[in-house]
């Protein structure tokens, strides 16, 4: 298996973003790891950890082989600053833009793929997580283009005032972990809707445990707790603190410009690509939570 150091991907990703090695080497570790943070969000840690992982074969179709570290830096790049095609391929080397966008999304759905190792729902084994209140859910709003073939007020966010998809995201409270992903759905669909859906987390939620939401998802008391003037003080003040710290995790999300700008891509894989980019995000997103950037505790 293909590895690739600290180091080097320091070195290469610093030199991607557009320093110079003497920029780079008088710059101390700290400055130089915030520069590649604001280029491709991740740490070194956490691409060395994805170069390994995505030549995993359990991937099937969707593991690379040989990777290249380069396109794998240019693929980040791509979801933190969602630049336009011609400024990828002007950026990121080699090719023409079609090539240079093909081969981004090669390196995305190769990152969406490992879902299934990075983000598990774990409250199954109830003999191991005991707590009650298991985890955080909220909806994420992320803005598209108004679909024209399908113009419909189900597009509708209130968050934008214009047509957007919705995601519901689940935090556990005690582990710094995303532990449920649902969606897209068109975002004039309300939280609690989603929530209800067959096979969805009020199904998953196991009998006697709660998540907690905001308003949204008032209606359904003994799966999700939410803001209410029967609560006690401590519980009002415990949600608070939780529902905060859920919000960081969007902050975190919607710091990739992929996914706070306006997704220009259309068709009918538009849905379909915009699920890669996000459950990709959150891939990312778990990575550096497992490599030392956590969420306060409650």
């Amino acid at each position: 298996m293909k590895k690739y150091s600290k180091k080097d991907f320091s070195m290469l990703g610093l030199q991607q973003a557009g320093y110079s090695i003497e920029s780079i080497r008088k710059s101390s570790r700290a400055e130089n790891d915030k520069r590649l943070k604001d280029y491709c969000y991740a740490t070194t840690t956490t691409l060395s950890s994805i170069f390994l992982d995505i030549q995993d074969p359990t991937l099937n179709e969707f593991c690379i082989h040989k990777p290249n570290p380069s396109h794998l830096i240019s693929a980040l790049y791509f979801l933190k600053k969602y630049p336009t095609i011609h400024e990828l391929a002007a950026r990121c080397g080699t090719g023409t833009e079609k090539t240079m966008m093909n081969r981004v999304w090669r390196y995305v759905k190769a990152i969406q793929a490992l879902k299934a190792k990075k983000i598990c729902w774990i409250f199954d084994d109830t003999e191991t997580y005991k707590e009650f209140f298991i985890l955080s859910v909220d909806g994420v709003h992320c803005r598209i283009y108004e679909p024209r073939i399908q113009p419909s007020s189900g597009w509708y966010s209130k968050k934008f005032n214009k047509a957007g998809l919705v995601y519901e995201l689940g935090v556990a409270i005690y582990h710094d972990k995303i532990v449920w992903i649902n969606g897209p759905y068109p975002a004039g669909q309300n939280d609690m809707k989603v929530f209800c859906k067959p096979g969805g987390l009020m199904e998953k939620i196991p009998d006697g445990r709660r998540a907690i939401g905001d308003e949204g998802y008032r209606g359904k008391p003994l799966k999700v707790s939410t803001k209410n003037k029967y609560n006690s003080e401590e519980l009002s003040k415990f949600s608070s603190r939780v529902r905060a710290r859920h919000e960081t995790v969007n902050s975190r999300l919607k710091s990739f410009g992929i996914l706070s700008q306006v997704f220009r891509s259309k068709g009918e894989r538009r849905m379909e690509k915009h699920k890669s980019v996000f459950e990709a995000c959150c891939v990312i997103v778990q990575y550096e939570l497992d490599h030392g950037s956590k969420l306060f505790k409650v």
